[in-house]
């Protein structure tokens, strides 16, 4: 039996909204962003860093949660147009290169953590 345009369109549309795929990419910009997130916290906390983006800077002093809550949002938000256009090239890319990005931030703050913990006032004797 022959099915109409319109059925084909509906059974598209549905197949597409139960697509809940995750890429690497993806779930690594989200645990890269959350582990930022913990890593600038703890060094504005102890008083050895200072939130340079304004607009974070001012969550920040709002409430140290408020910084979290509005990071996690604002990298989820743009996550999810990318994912939403995920069939697109340029989206497949951006993802990567966020992921990437978040990488080498991540390892700069454990470099950066590593200095602290080896030149902190009474470290290791």
């Amino acid at each position: 039996m022959a099915t109409t345009v319109v059925e084909q369109v509906r059974g598209a549309v549905r197949s597409e909204r139960a697509s809940y795929y995750a890429s690497p990419a993806s779930v690594a910009l989200l645990m890269l962003n959350l582990m930022d997130g913990l890593f600038t916290l703890l060094f504005l906390q102890l008083g050895v860093a200072e939130e340079l983006n304004p607009l974070m800077r001012l969550a920040y002093e709002q409430s140290p949660l408020f910084f979290m809550f509005a990071k996690l949002l604002i990298v989820n938000a743009g996550l999810w147009l990318l994912c939403l256009h995920r069939r697109l090239r340029a989206s497949r890319i951006a993802i990567r290169a966020g992921a990437v990005v978040y990488g080498i931030i991540v390892i700069y703050h454990l470099a950066f953590l590593t200095h602290l913990v080896l030149h902190w006032p009474g470290a290791l004797g």
